[in-house]
Parts: structure tokens; C-alpha cells; sequence
């Protein structure tokens, strides 16, 4: 009795694990990455500030610093857009930017001005006056391993705004797609 017992007890101890090894499953996935050039973007040395130019205190209407370099509004007659010149891998790219800069007054930096960047974009330095609008987050896609985006913006309507000289920064990202 005790042996068939102890057979009885084997099997089902048996039996229970083939159950438990019949539980478990197992799947895989297979990995990979692509490596690209490195993306780089670097403020060109001529067209390297947004500049408004100098400003009346009573500016009736919005200042625009035209970043196609086309028509300005209401800006002073000396002024710069900034040109970024991206480098890397012919890919697309994600552009990221402020959607405001505050300028302040250099001076005792209590008084601001809010500017609204104007990014446009194109494949060829020498494009300026036909690159397309890019807005913050939208995707360009670099050609013969390059872009460019120039940038201006706007100043709304000034009534009896400090004097002085304002700067702020403006803060731009590219990242691959």
C-alpha cells in the first residue's frame, strides 16, 4: 500500500510540473538603432542677432522684423535677422523655439517688451526671401546635409515704453525625428 502510495504521489507530483512548465511562455522582439551624423545647429557669424533696430517710444503700430528680410514695419533702419545653419545627416528634424522672448531694459531691468519670434526655413543659404514658415515643433528635413532658418519677429505697439536698450534671449532646439 505504502508503495503505491508513494507512486501515486510521484506521478502527481510529476504531473504538476509538466502543468506548471506548460505556463510559462516566452516571446522576443528584435532591436535595432540608426546612427546618423551628428545634428548640429551654430548661429551664422554675419546674421547673428535679431535686431529691431532703434525704436520711437510711441510706436503706433506692431513692429515687424520680417525674417524672410522682405518687408519690415515700424523697425528701426538698421536691423539683423538671425540665421541658424543646421548640419547633419539628410533626415528630418524636429524645430523647437520660444514662443515669446521677453526683452528687458539693460538697465535697472524693470521695464520688458514681449517679442513673438517669425522662423522660416529652406535648404539653400541663399533662399531667405522665399523660406517657408516653420513653426515650433514642425519637422524639417535636411538637403545635401544641411538647412537654414532665419529668425525675426514681432514688437506690439509701444505707448510711452521706457527708453533705454532691452535684450533677451532667444532659445532654439533641433532634434532627429
Amino acid at each position: 500500500m505504502k508503495t503505491i502510495l508513494k507512486s501515486v504521489l510521484t506521478l502527481g507530483l510529476v504531473a504538476g510540473l509538466g502543468f506548471a512548465a506548460n505556463a510559462q511562455k516566452a516571446a522576443t522582439a528584435d532591436a535595432s538603432a540608426t546612427v546618423l551624423a551628428d545634428l548640429t545647429i551654430t548661429l551664422d557669424v554675419t546674421q547673428d542677432e535679431i535686431a529691431f533696430g532703434n525704436l520711437s517710444a510711441n510706436t503706433p503700430g506692431a513692429i515687424v522684423l520680417d525674417a524672410n528680410g522682405i518687408t519690415n514695419v515700424n523697425t528701426g533702419s538698421v536691423t539683423n535677422v538671425a540665421r541658424f545653419d543646421l548640419g547633419g545627416a539628410n533626415s528630418a528634424v524636429t524645430v523647437s523655439y520660444d514662443a515669446t522672448v521677453t526683452l528687458t531694459e539693460t538697465i535697472d531691468g524693470t521695464e520688458i517688451m514681449v517679442m513673438t519670434p517669425e522662423v522660416v526655413g529652406a535648404a539653400v543659404n541663399t533662399a531667405q526671401a522665399t523660406a517657408v514658415a516653420v513653426t515650433s515643433g514642425n519637422t524639417v528635413t535636411l538637403v545635401d546635409n544641411v538647412y537654414f532658418l532665419w529668425v525675426g519677429g514681432t514688437i506690439p505697439v509701444l505707448t510711452n515704453q521706457a527708453t533705454g536698450t532691452y535684450a533677451g534671449i532667444f532659445n532654439i532646439s533641433v532634434e532627429y525625428n
